[in-house]
């Protein structure tokens, strides 16, 4: 059977789901909408053409970064196999759009993230988002696009004005949020 590969850009629409099973193995949920966007130079405005909304699903590693590193209204970056899957709700056949993915990542053209570099017990490297500056106004989850067309770059404040030192909020999400 062949996979298909995807790369979406767009916006989180609920929260991230997490769960452990029974093999140890972390799984994460969230739900990803992008749409596209047309300028019409007749009316001077952005029209909003065809939406996708798609459910992602991440495992264990992946699983747990996403869980601790993105929140619902995020831009992100989705690059994973996409299929759909058919199911039955109280006798209604429906199909779920969903992707495997193998990445996640903010999109660094509507956000500004601090990393710091920290090492494994293993050895291995990897990043630590230490704070999530929004870059313009962020769009709601639900009316969005592509970046170029939303974001209104503007001053952004002193990346160390934002961070917070409360263990609960290691992204300084609550100074975003005032």
């Amino acid at each position: 059977m062949n996979e298909t590969w995807v790369t979406v850009a767009g916006n989180i629409s609920t929260d991230v789901t997490w769960r452990r099973n029974a093999d140890d193995s972390v799984v994460a949920n969230f739900r990803l909408m992008s749409n596209s966007r047309k300028f019409d130079a007749q009316s001077g405005n952005w029209q909003d053409k065809h939406r996708l909304a798609v459910r992602v699903t991440c495992w264990r590693t992946l699983a747990e970064n996403v869980r601790v590193s993105v929140t619902k209204g995020d831009p992100v970056v989705v690059h994973g196999k996409l299929f759909t899957r058919d199911y039955e709700v109280e006798g209604v056949k429906r199909t779920s759009t969903e992707i495997e993915a193998s990445s996640v990542g903010l999109d660094l053209n509507r956000v500004r993230t601090s990393v710091v570099s920290s090492e494994r017990t293993t050895g291995e490297r990897h990043v630590d988002v230490t704070h999530l500056e929004v870059v313009g106004e962020a769009p709601s989850p639900v009316e969005f696009g592509d970046a170029d067309e939303l974001v209104q770059l503007g001053p952004v404040a002193d990346p160390g004005a934002s961070e917070q030192a409360e263990d609960d909020d290691p992204l300084g999400r609550a100074a975003l949020a005032g």
